[in-house]
């Protein structure tokens, strides 16, 4: 018997124009079955964008909120009467993050409420296979069920942030320091991701990719116009689109490899079925194969980082701290603000003002785990990724 393929719907969407944004959300998860595939409207649910940091809506460093207004409302139009809304931040917070975006904590949002997401609790998790328990954000041991709208954007450790990447925002905190150190490389740190997942279990991910970011990602690269959205209740068949779009091989993707080798999904084509759904056409969605949307929809220019090791020595030589991506601090840029410092979670830091406040952060190469998390924080967009000797 034919195995049955995982469902990814893709919706053209050229803009945040809201009746447009609100439109292409209805398509995209109709064509999935409807809400009443996913969630019961007595439910109690979070829904949770990528709010890696305070930052304006068009900087495409957070989903985008108009793409977040139309998941909430099309929860309201379902019934659901207790849902939440929230992220826990790597800088500053959540919160904060979100009233950069227009939100406002007193004010509901289609009926739904902003939630800080800063008090954590413990939950046990004995199936773990990576971790026996964790440290949520109180939030989500509160609710029934997650709906996952995340951002399509490049990562210096993880070369992409999606869907699976997403929920590692259901970590309070210095949390999310502990599992760097923890999980010190890609492989690891991908299957700490998947751990989380399985425990959590979302229902439905939703990937604005209507502008994407590119480049020195997540929080520092460049807006990228790619004109859709994203469905699927798989959150590595949903990054394997993505994958397709910026022309990478998602075996290359450690949250795909880790993610369906621990089985929250797949990302080998010939298991997912591509459908094209059109805002307000009622007719069925159209069928694509992975390389004819990536040739229609996609960017083979799309700046990000796509090297793959040729052979097994060059995978050896990887895993050498000489030959392994680093972070590099442009002293051009660099104002000495001490951020990165602050955000780096190796005990004892990876990099000190050892020459001076006057001088830029300075990297111990030796302690550095190649988390990227001062790339991810920094205000200036000064820190890059890059091997020693090629940088960028």
């Amino acid at each position: 018997m034919e195995e049955k393929r995982v469902k990814v719907v893709a919706v053209p969407c050229e803009d945040y124009e809201e009746e447009k944004v609100c439109a292409a959300v209805r398509a995209g998860v109709r064509t999935l079955g409807g809400l009443e595939a996913f969630l019961r409207p007595e439910e109690r649910i979070l829904v949770k964008p990528n709010l890696l940091k305070p930052a304006e809506a068009d900087s495409a460093v957070t989903t985008h909120p108009a793409v977040l207004r139309a998941v909430l409302r099309l929860l309201e139009e379902y019934g659901c009467h207790a849902v939440l809304f929230g992220d826990s931040s790597g800088h500053d917070s959540g919160t904060h993050a979100l009233e950069r975006l227009g939100f406002r904590a007193d004010e509901p949002v289609y009926g739904a409420r902003l939630t800080p997401m800063s008090e954590e609790l413990r939950v046990a998790f004995p199936e773990g296979m990576t971790e026996k328990e964790f440290w949520f954000a109180r939030e989500v041991t509160e609710v029934d069920a997650i709906v996952n709208v995340c951002k399509m954007k490049t990562h210096g450790q993880m070369r992409i942030t999606g869907a699976v990447k997403n929920l590692f925002g259901l970590l309070c905190g210095s949390r999310k320091a502990r599992e760097h150190m923890r999980f010190p490389n890609d492989g690891l740190f991908a299957r700490m991701l998947v751990d989380i997942h399985r425990c959590v279990k979302p229902r439905l991910h939703i990937m604005d990719a209507i502008v994407a970011m590119e480049g020195n990602g997540p929080g520092a690269g460049t807006p990228k116009k790619m004109g859709l959205l994203l469905f699927s209740a798989d959150p590595v068949a949903i990054d394997a689109v993505f994958c397709a779009l910026v022309h990478v091989d998602p075996e290359t993707v450690q949250t795909n490899v880790q993610g369906q080798a621990m089985g929250i999904g797949t990302w080998h084509e010939d298991r997912i079925e591509l459908l094209l759904a059109k805002p307000g056409e009622d007719g069925p969605a159209v069928p694509m194969t992975l390389s004819a949307f990536a040739q229609r929809y996609g960017d083979p220019a799309f700046d990000v980082y796509r090297e793959k090791p040729s052979s097994l020595l060059a995978r050896s030589l990887s895993m050498l701290s000489c030959f392994s991506r680093r972070p590099f601090i442009d002293p051009k840029r660099c104002v000495h603000c001490g951020v990165c410092v602050e955000h780096c979670p190796v005990p004892g830091k990876a990099l000190s003002f050892r020459k001076g406040k006057d001088q830029p952060p300075v990297h111990d190469r030796k302690k550095c785990i190649r988390c990227f998390c001062c790339q991810e924080m920094c205000p200036q967009k000064a820190i890059t990724a890059g091997r020693w000797g090629h940088r960028g």
